[in-house]
């Protein structure tokens, strides 16, 4: 009995450790291709993307390096593969640099080709030099960005933009997926006509245009011009440096500010709440109009028909 209850234990160790080497397996990724280029000044990365998802992520020095991931019926190929080879003859390919241009294209030469068992999926992995400015063209699939310094441009008819730890200037256009902005020292310009907003870590100067989707807003120094026409408006301000707005055709607007800070105040909407205190202006239900602590930069909420809400932190 003692020996069978030795060998279930010793069984369930072996199943154990056999279980966390193959998931660890699974767990490395191995890119189908790999290219590296190396620049001798300032670089720019030009990405055109049909569906395939691109992740950059800044690195010190002045190398560059584009791995491909390559996906069939969901399984991940990571060797050479003459069917895939082949398969991959579909698709318009460039890797290539010129100058101190990298460039990165990728797209199906007949979208409608899709024979049973054809179904590739690409993405990339593009490591780079911290100071680099990018443009990007995509059809769909995800656009992440970590670490980087410079001017990036971003024009996409689907999928997610994750931007992180960076700097410099950022113009995104949109027609659907979210927008997601962390540690950011710089401009920043969306323009989206579906997805959220989400923006945590900002200082410098932030405008939003966005059709539907809500406005999430967190730890801003700087200066904002936010209008939704659809979805709700969230913000808490750190410090201000010019005037805000804040505008919404239907949903809340909520903002908190310090509450020593010196603001003039035009509220609008359908209801204006707020706790003000040391303040000289007119209250009504729909309006707060005035200044607070002696009044200074211009504070403007307005909502067609949601509630407007102004609060402070200590």
């Amino acid at each position: 009995m003692k020996n069978s209850k030795l060998f279930l234990i010793a069984l369930s160790f072996a199943l154990f450790f056999a279980s966390v080497q193959q998931s660890n397996a699974f767990a490395i990724s191995e890119p189908y291709l790999t290219k590296e280029f190396t620049l001798t000044g300032k670089g720019n990365l030009e990405v055109e993307t049909s569906g395939a998802s691109v992740a950059v992520n800044g690195v010190p020095g002045n190398q560059v390096i584009v791995e491909m991931y390559v996906k069939r019926n969901g399984r991940e190929i990571d060797s050479k593969d003459p069917e895939v080879e082949e398969l991959l003859e579909n698709f318009q390919l460039d890797i290539s640099k010129s100058g101190n241009t990298i460039s990165l294209k990728v797209k199906r030469k007949n979208n409608n080709d899709w024979r049973r068992g054809d179904n590739l999926n690409l993405s990339f992995k593009v490591q780079v030099p911290t100071e680099i400015s990018s443009s990007f063209q995509s059809s769909g699939g995800s656009i992440s960005m970590d670490s980087i310094e410079g001017e990036q441009i971003i024009s996409t008819s689907g999928g997610s933009i994750k931007v992180a730890n960076a700097s410099g200037s950022i113009v995104s256009k949109s027609s659907g997926g979210s927008f997601n902005l962390n540690d950011f020292d710089g401009e920043v310009d969306v323009q989206s006509s579906g997805g959220s907003v989400k923006i945590d870590g900002l200082e410098g100067k932030l405008k939003i245009n966005t059709s539907g989707g809500s406005v999430t807003l967190e730890d801003i120094s700087g200066s904002i011009d936010a209008n939704t026409s659809g979805g709700s408006i969230k913000a808490r301000l750190l410090g201000i440096d010019e005037d805000l707005s804040f505008r919404t055709s239907g949903g809340s607007i909520t903002a908190m500010v310090p509450a020593d800070l010196g603001l003039n105040l035009d509220l609008r909407g359908g209801r204006v709440n707020s706790k003000l205190s040391n303040f000289d202006g007119e209250i009504k239900k729909d309006l707060i109009a005035g200044k607070i602590n002696g009044g200074g930069y211009l504070l403007s909420m307005q909502s067609s028909g949601g509630s407007i809400n102004l609060e402070f932190i200590d």
